[in-house]
């Protein structure tokens, strides 16, 4: 990854953070969208692990039942509140002003496709969990593999969905297209978008890490819940910032729009696209 690569990709973020600065209702779909699969966690996992677990303390068969209906309403929940964060997204980069309401109707008009992306992805999901599980060192990093190469081709599948009223099969082969054209040669600089909030995670790490050599009980207590809390808050905007992400690359892929909020030459220095039309800055 080049140092220009990883510049431009920083410059996105902070962008895209500037729309969550002036639009802080985006970040509610993120929050409650972690809250619910909290609750499922609690709900399914916890007593499935339970009900099922064999005599030496390690998941049974059974496991993967309550696994499989988890990851269904787990990948209901994600891909429900998603579809309302990047509705509401565009609204914003179009000038508008979002509200919740608004894109939890948007996301309800699309239930039917939510459920079928859902259905697939906790699919895969399982399947992946599978290998993992039962593949050993070859499993795992094959399984890996293939959640990267998934997650990646799947990035627009939700904006096609909304935005272009396609069934979750041409969604997802959309998707794919719009990937290849989009992206290129410069794949890296979607990870460089990850890298840096990994790089904000080890600001959480390295003093959780730390504070356990003192074995101060309470200081550890302390330290960890304040991290938790600051983890928490990462993976909310990291979501929001995703949202919008999705909405601006997808918009430029299809139709060369990058919005007033972007800066033009950063998005196609970075991703390198052949849009459909002339490239022009709009809202």
């Amino acid at each position: 990854m080049g140092v220009a690569t990883f510049s431009n990709s920083v410059r996105i973020v902070k962008d895209s953070f500037g729309v969550l600065k002036d639009h802080k209702k985006l970040v509610v779909f993120p929050i409650v969208s972690g809250i619910l699969s909290i609750i499922l966690i609690a709900a399914i996992m916890v007593p499935g692990y339970l009900v099922s677990k064999t005599p030496d303390g390690t998941p049974g068969g059974l496991f993967y039942v309550f696994l499989f209906v988890f990851y269904v309403l787990a990948s209901f929940v994600v891909i429900f509140f998603n579809t309302g964060l990047i509705y509401c997204s565009r609204v914003a980069l179009g000038g508008g002003e979002p509200s919740v309401g608004d894109g939890l109707s948007c996301a309800a008009r699309h239930l039917p496709r939510i459920t079928g992306w859902a259905l697939i992805s906790a699919t895969v999901g399982i399947v992946l969990r599978m290998i993992r599980d039962r593949g050993g060192i070859i499993g795992n990093i094959l399984a890996g593999l293939v959640a990267v190469a998934w997650n990646v081709i799947t990035f627009f599948v939700i904006p096609v969905m909304i935005f272009e009223e396609r069934g979750v099969i041409d969604s997802i082969k959309e998707s794919a297209a719009i990937f290849k054209k989009t992206w290129g040669e410069n794949l890296m600089a979607r990870f460089s978008v990850g890298l840096v909030f990994f790089l904000l995670g080890l600001i959480g790490v390295l003093p959780a890490a730390a504070v356990v050599l003192t074995g101060n009980t309470p200081v550890i207590v302390t330290v960890w819940l304040v991290v938790f809390v600051y983890f928490m808050a990462l993976a909310v905007i990291s979501g929001a910032l995703n949202g919008v992400l999705a909405t601006v690359l997808y918009g430029y892929a299809t139709n060369g729009l990058v919005p007033a909020e972007f800066d033009a030459e950063t998005i196609s220095s970075a991703f390198a696209p052949k849009p459909a039309k002339g490239r022009r800055k709009g809202a």
